[in-house]
């Protein structure tokens, strides 16, 4: 069995805002032989570099079977920070994340959510990354895409079609990517 890891965006969780829409989504759409796991972050309203990255690192560590990790926005920024930072499990097959900014791209400059460059080689020997970004997103812009590709060549970006920062409808497009992670 195959678990998914979903790490939400910042801000509020409740019904409707952040991620819980999306989340809901890939709850009701997930396949059979997949489960989904989805930490509330720590102060999700007033997030914290240091404590995203080490409740991110402790989900990640308590996942004993193969595993995808799925990050939203600054829940993918986040996970690739983590990793980076820690290394590679050697149970994960890979990792999407869907509107995650780079940070220290204009107006995105805070050191302590970048992801540091001597670290980010550690990513290139992800089994698959997959970066996925809707095209009537305008809060994480595509040159965010580009700026990642450019320290990440192993990246695969995809741009998603009417989707947009909160991403509700992306479900089908996220799970397309575990699916080709699953089967590579």
């Amino acid at each position: 069995m195959t678990t998914v890891l979903f790490i939400h965006s910042a801000g509020a969780q409740d019904p409707g805002e952040g991620s819980s829409a999306l989340l809901e989504n890939l709850r009701a759409a997930l396949p059979d032989g997949m489960k989904l796991e989805a930490p509330l972050m720590p102060q999700p309203d007033n997030p914290e570099a240091e404590l995203w990255i080490a409740a991110c690192q402790s989900a990640i560590t308590g996942i004993e079977d193969e595993f995808v990790i799925v990050g939203h926005s600054l829940g993918g920024s986040t996970v690739l920070q983590t990793l980076a930072r820690f290394g590679l499990p050697v149970n994960l097959k890979g990792v999407v994340t869907l509107a995650s900014p780079f940070w220290g791209a204009p107006g995105w400059e805070y050191a302590a959510y970048a992801l540091p460059p001597e670290e980010a080689t550690k990513l290139l020997q992800l089994p698959r990354l997959i970066m996925l970004l809707g095209d009537e997103d305008d809060t994480v812009t595509a040159d965010h895409l580009d700026r990642y590709k450019a320290i990440l060549p192993n990246a695969e970006t995809k741009s998603l079609p009417g989707i947009d920062h909160e991403a509700a409808e992306a479900a089908p497009d996220i799970l397309a990517a575990i699916g080709s992670i699953e089967g590579a």
